[in-house]
């Protein structure tokens, strides 16, 4: 008797416990209507079962198979006396379950998480959305994701600079979409919040002289090395970066007129045919370097500057002094020139668009109108001599 009274009970029910028998077994013991009952486990969980096996045996109607404690289970019956006879317990686990993630969660921790989904995305689109979310991560100051109201994410948007109200709005938009979608925000404060309608730009469009300046100053300088990326640039309006940076030139095809577009912006593969003059550009150049040489910067620079425009790099008083006077360069300048020239001589938004890998909207919106027929033939009449 001494001896089981020093036994470590570590479960019991109403007439039986459970203790440690070994290195890997359990004993059972105690007494049901005055019968000692004495059994062996290999499991605690199997020592459980057992021993619910047996009360039951007796037939009383409060006896019931559970794994809770005691405590657990006036805890339980506490639990359905709040929520009433209705009320589904499991549901209201899972609601103070679901709450408390929300609580925890905080701005900065979601976005680190939503960061990990666009390190598959194209190096500029992955350095925008973690440039403008750092911005919202700052603003929040370590309140939660679920803390944000519609009030505070106006007032958060406000905060933005003009032009970028709408790239503010797109990825903190998007953010609550993935958290609501991880059950770690229950509402997208920004949903309702329409975008800024902005105010419409025309884009910079070279003309037929400064095209042909350009082609002029690419052959002239490094032996022809930026010949070919000019030329395409001008001709088919493939994205400077993008989509220029990784073109090699077993995806251009002569023969056939086609370039073969697979890395990009969109990351949707396209066929872009080529022009007739741009196809005899692209003879005169050497196949055996690369259409997006080392040194890219310096000697595009020089390009623009021979060919009467800014470089872009000059970094000493003396290289700003001998830019002075020179036109600057916009952005996607020759890309822009390309879609303008050749909606203007097909006349159809829609075959432009998917030549141009945009939309008809864009086209539509930004390329119409911009340069001449006159112009537009003569664009593409530029021929190498």
């Amino acid at each position: 008797m001494k001896k089981r009274d020093k036994r470590e009970r570590i479960y019991r029910t109403k007439n039986l416990y459970v203790y440690p028998a070994g290195k890997a077994s359990f004993g059972i013991d105690g007494v049901i209507n005055g019968k000692r009952i004495r059994q062996r486990a290999k499991t605690i969980e199997e020592a459980q079962l057992k021993c619910h096996d047996h009360e039951e045996g007796q037939r009383e109607s409060n006896i019931v198979r559970t794994y809770l404690s005691a405590e657990q289970v006036k805890a339980a019956e506490q639990a359905f006396g709040l929520l009433g006879k209705k009320a589904d317990i499991v549901q209201a686990a899972s609601t103070f379950k679901t709450s408390s993630k929300l609580k925890q969660t905080t701005i900065k921790d979601a976005v680190w998480r939503y960061l990990d989904l666009k390190e598959n995305c194209s190096r500029h689109t992955y350095n925008q959305a973690k440039g403008l979310l750092m911005k919202f991560v700052d603003w929040a100051d370590g309140r939660a994701l679920s803390a944000v109201s519609v009030e505070e994410a106006q007032v958060y948007l406000n905060t933005a600079r003009i032009g970028s109200y709408n790239h503010y709005l797109r990825f903190t938009k998007s953010l609550y979409r993935w958290a609501i979608s991880e059950e770690i925000a229950e509402f997208n404060p920004f949903a309702n919040i329409c975008p800024r309608q902005a105010e419409h730009k025309e884009v910079s469009v070279l003309s037929v002289q400064e095209a042909k300046a350009l082609l002029e100053a690419a052959e002239a300088l490094y032996g022809g090395e930026l010949l070919a990326y000019i030329a395409i640039t001008l001709f088919v309006g493939l994205r400077p970066d993008s989509e220029m940076r990784k073109l090699l030139w077993n995806a251009i095809n002569l023969e056939d007129a086609e370039i073969r577009v697979t890395q990009g912006k969109t990351r949707i593969p396209r066929t872009v045919e080529m022009p007739e003059n741009l196809v005899g550009w692209l003879k005169k150049c050497d196949r055996s370097r690369a259409i997006y040489p080392k040194n890219f910067r310096r000697k595009w620079a020089a390009v623009r500057n021979r060919a009467g425009f800014k470089g872009g790099v000059a970094n000493s008083q003396k290289q700003r002094d001998s830019e002075a006077g020179l036109k600057p360069w916009v952005k996607d300048y020759a890309r822009h020139s390309a879609i303008s020239y050749r909606v203007r001589q097909t006349g159809d938004i829609f075959r432009t668009a998917t030549w141009a890998g945009n939309s008809p909207g864009i086209i539509r919106r930004h390329y119409l109108g911009l340069v001449s027929a006159s112009d537009a033939k003569a664009f593409w009449r530029i021929l190498p001599c």
